[in-house]
């Protein structure tokens, strides 16, 4: 067995280690370099509203491409990337296009409520700032 190669794998393995959770004020370990803290309240909107065309089970193909809560939610995104897609959610609720207009005239029932809007434009936000460092 090759010793010299072991050095580098175990200081990846801890530096991975060092940086994968982030302590709250609630003692609770949250968002991990590139994963995101997906409250109950956040995610029964979003399975109301959202998932059906924002998941892997999507066969919406475009929708899930730009915006896929299950990747966001296991950590397949960058850190940068989980920044830019709940930036991205804070925009699109702000100018009121999601759901957008085409998709509501065949599901009335999934536009979103002003409540829930901002409850996601409100978790997005910190979400974002939070993994910035602000």
């Amino acid at each position: 067995m090759k010793t010299k190669n072991l050095l580098p794998t175990v200081a990846i393995g801890i530096s991975l280690a060092l940086f994968s959770f982030s302590n709250t004020s609630d003692d609770n370990y949250t968002n991990s370099v590139d994963t995101i803290d997906i409250p109950e309240n956040i995610q029964a909107i979003l399975s109301d509203k959202c998932i059906g065309c924002h998941s892997d089970e999507s066969k919406a193909g475009k929708s899930k491409s730009k915006m896929n809560f299950d990747k966001l939610k296991n950590g397949e995104y960058s850190r940068g990337k989980v920044i830019s897609k709940l930036d991205k959610i804070v925009k699109m609720l702000g100018k009121d296009k999601m759901p957008p207009e085409k998709f509501l005239a065949k599901y009335p029932g999934k536009k979103l409520t002003e409540e829930e809007s901002k409850t996601l434009t409100d978790w997005a936000s910190e979400q974002s700032s939070m993994m910035k460092g602000e």
